[in-house]
């Protein structure tokens, strides 16, 4: 089995999956949470017919370095700490639109001013019976350390590793958290913050036991993990060809007529360097389940299905975006009329018809298809300029662009991007698109977790290409990349009026302003240019007929949400 290349680098903030919440979701000063539109309805979890058993997927990347759920920043490099861990929100996989649902919260309530959020939790709920919890109880206390830990608070982290923790500003600003009792936590904030339901329920938003983490000399995850979830770490956890996991005995949770959960005994996931090997494996039935994956053709699906006809397709549009990035320090980026330029030059329907062959959709930052609430219109978006069908009016102002800027013959810039086939030509097609503006694209292709990432946290390259996995809330795009001091703001961009904003956009406690600032704020991206976003993907998962309650969300990894209650046939 070879090991696996990443194909584009993948960055993020994510959410998803299953549990009891309240009866009704309480109201929030957020406006909607719903995700982008589904192509099929999900059937509910049906209850197992047989126990036991193991069930086989793959992923697309090894483990990250290190692999602490709080620091990795990709949904890829997630995955493998997620059927060990619980959330105190997440996403039902199972249900249309994904719901955010309580999940170690059982209920949840949001103040009238927006600045105040109550979490009841599930009683009786214990980390794994090992060394060094023992099998403790979680409690509210856990809720508060993550947070801080989450925030790198410095009680909690070391200064060195701050910088890695990225989703520091997810959460807004918290003035505290209390714990009234082991079961009440509360969070206040010291002004509204729109995206703080969406950044609880994110997949990263993981809870773990304090003593785990302190274990390790500068208090960073680097090997194994324990958490509250349905499965513990197998004999094969760290290996970087396949991820091993064994059944929680003690699990806290129940299907719905009272039977203990998980159904499996073991799962494991497997990494595969191409999706032609692994496509190989699921034909010969070494595997359950593919990965989640654009690379998975109509075509494809079409010869497989021609084989089994009872094969399982699950097609989901993704919240990935693709896109370019800036970095400032690269004097010609330091000037507008070059960033707008290149953002006219840019023919991204080409991008869909022969990266993605049509399994995608044209992108901007407040992207209709990830954000159809507060976006607008796809037919306003594909009226701007650099996005017009006919480019011919976009080249000739592109040309004239680069003139008035001091660079009529163009000029040479580096591409920091990850490895990959896809990334090659993604590559190959932007240099052609920039050759009338005789601008040459050097590309480097590097490995993602041992390069890319820190070399972009760093802001070590000219020019990016970047596949960017975002939550369902538009702050993981406007606010998490672009404002000064964003976190995730690799390029260094600098506007003090999209600054202003996003801060109006965050600040909102109705849907209606959340959407009037979001739109002011996507108009000022296309006028200053920080970024060029290119499309969204359509990803499609392929399941053996013999694996039930399988399934797939907007966010990569959302599949491993599925392990709580999948289930196999004997075959």
């Amino acid at each position: 089995m070879k090991k696996i290349l990443l194909v584009l680098a993948s960055a993020g903030a994510l959410a998803l999956a299953v549990a009891c919440g309240p009866t009704t979701q309480p109201s929030q000063p957020t406006g909607s949470n719903e995700p982008p539109k589904v192509t099929e309805d999900r059937p509910a979890a049906e209850l197992a017919k047989e126990r036991g058993g193991k069930l086989v997927m793959t992923e697309t990347s090894a483990f990250g370095n290190p692999n602490d759920p709080h620091l990795v920043v990709t949904a890829t490099g997630r995955v493998y700490s997620m059927p060990v861990v619980n959330w105190i929100l997440k996403r039902d996989v199972y249900q249309k639109g994904y719901p955010i649902v309580g999940d170690l919260a059982k209920s949840w309530e949001v103040s009238k001013d927006g600045l105040k959020y109550t979490f009841k939790l599930q009683e009786g709920v214990k980390f794994h019976n090992v060394a060094p919890v023992n099998g403790r109880e979680f409690t509210s206390e856990d809720v508060k350390y993550n947070l801080m830990r989450l925030t790198a608070d410095p009680s909690v982290t070391l200064e060195k590793w701050k910088p890695r923790f990225q989703r520091t500003l997810d959460f807004g600003k918290i003035k505290s958290i209390e714990t009234p009792d082991k079961y009440t936590a509360v969070i206040n904030l010291e002004q509204p913050y729109a995206p703080f339901v969406d950044a609880i329920s994110h997949p990263g938003t993981a809870m773990l036991p304090k003593e785990f983490v302190e274990t390790f000399p500068e208090k960073i995850i680097t090997e194994g993990m324990i958490g509250t979830g349905p499965f513990m770490p197998g004999a094969d956890y760290k290996n970087q060809q396949i991820a091993t996991y064994k059944k929680n005995p003690s699990y806290w949770k129940k299907d719905s007529a009272g039977g203990q959960l998980p159904y499996l005994d073991e799962i494991a996931f497997l990494y595969f360097g191409d999706i032609q090997t692994e496509l190989a494996a699921f034909r010969s039935r070494q595997i359950d389940s593919t990965r989640a994956s654009s690379d998975i053709k109509n075509s494809t699906v079409e010869s497989i299905k021609k084989d089994d006809p009872n094969l399982r397709v699950f097609r989901t549009p993704t919240t990935n975006i693709t896109n370019y990035r800036f970095n400032m320090k690269f004097k010609p980026f330091q000037d507008v009329k070059v960033r707008r330029a290149i953002h006219l030059a840019v023919d991204r329907q080409q991008y869909v018809d022969l990266i993605l062959e049509g399994a995608g959709s044209i992108s901007g930052p407040v992207t209709s298809e990830i954000y159809p609430d507060v976006a607008n219109a796809m037919d306003w978006l594909l009226q701007q300029p650099g996005y017009r069908k006919d480019k011919k009016e976009d080249l000739e102002e592109a040309k004239r662009l680069m003139k008035e800027a001091g660079y009529p013959d163009g000029f040479e810039v580096g591409l920091l991007a990850s490895a990959g086939a896809v990334t090659r030509d993604t590559i190959a097609l932007l240099q052609d698109q920039l050759k009338p503006l005789k601008i040459t694209i050097k590309p480097e292709q590097v490995d993602y977790a041992g390069q890319w990432l820190p070399r972009s946290t760093q802001g070590e390259f000219e020019f990016s290409l970047m596949n960017h996995t975002v939550t369902t809330d538009v702050d993981s795009v406007i606010g998490a990349h672009l404002p000064t001091g964003a976190p995730r703001n690799y390029g260094k961009f600098n506007d003090p009026v999209l600054d202003d904003l996003v801060k109006k956009e965050i600040a909102s406690v109705t849907p209606e302003e959340r959407k009037k600032w979001a739109q002011e704020a996507e108009k000022r991206i296309f006028e200053q240019v920080p970024m060029i976003f290119l499309y969204t993907r359509v990803n499609t998962l392929l399941a053996q007929p013999w694996l039930h309650n399988a399934g797939d969300g907007p966010v990569p990894g959302s599949t491993a949400y599925v392990v709580e209650q999948a289930w196999v046939e004997k075959h």
